[in-house]
């Protein structure tokens, strides 16, 4: 090989590199940098903003009785006030979604009554993530009987998060149940509906709508 095909073998190499990170930081980040042009693309239904809809309904801010309602079959996350739905939006979720999650690295959204017990922002934002993230109470209580019954996790592991969910607080994280389940932007219109390691995922201009409105503490139901 000569000299000046080995620097254009390089040289090509090098730009290959280049633009296969710049390529993953356009899909990983597209939630976020394409947000200001995708105000309602994600959103199912109603597209007026938020705060028309709760000025339209008459419930606040604060929204009583506020509830989060995912169905994974439709790909669909409601707002509600008691039995009144204020909005929906789209969502991707993991890759065997419909399946309820049973251990660390199964890619499963789970099921059942959760509640948000962390409320995060990332500036900047932050990749396939987006600027807001909730985080939820996963594993409850019902996830961590069904491990210990399967001998997923300890008895100790079991006590644990028991002791966590009585208290309203983020349950041990690290145990073979996995963790960090949550409700965050970062999502996108070309990264289909089931890219998520297991949790629940908004465009990034959704997501920053509805942070505004749910508090730490909120209860959020997960079903197929």
């Amino acid at each position: 090989m000569t000299k000046n095909r080995l620097k254009k073998t390089i040289f090509i190499s090098f730009a290959g590199i280049i633009m296969a990170i710049i390529a993953y930081n356009l899909w990983a980040y597209q939630g976020t940098l394409l947000s200001p042009f995708l105000t309602a693309a994600g959103t199912d239904s109603p597209h007026k903003p938020l705060s028309e809809v709760i000025k339209s309904e008459v419930v606040g801010p604060p929204i009583p009785n506020l509830l989060l309602e995912v169905v994974k079959s439709k790909h669909t996350l409601t707002l509600y006030s008691g039995k009144i739905p204020l909005k929906s939006y789209q969502i991707s979720l993991s890759k065997d979604y419909l399946q309820d999650k049973r251990m660390a690295g199964d890619r499963r959204t789970p099921e059942g009554s959760f509640i948000i017990t962390e409320a995060t922002s990332y500036s900047p934002p932050r990749r396939l993530i987006g600027s807001k993230l909730l985080l939820l109470n996963y594993p409850n209580k019902e996830s961590a009987m069904i491990g210990f019954r399967e001998r997923i996790i300890t008895g100790s592991d079991f006590l644990a998060i028991e002791k966590a969910v009585g208290e309203n607080t983020t349950p041990p994280q690290k145990t073979p149940l996995g963790g960090s389940i949550s409700i965050h932007g970062g999502d996108g219109p070309l990264m289909g509906n089931s890219w998520t390691d297991g949790s629940v995922a908004l465009y990034s201009k959704d997501m920053e709508e509805l942070f505004q409105y749910v508090p730490v503490g909120t209860r959020v139901v997960i079903k197929r």
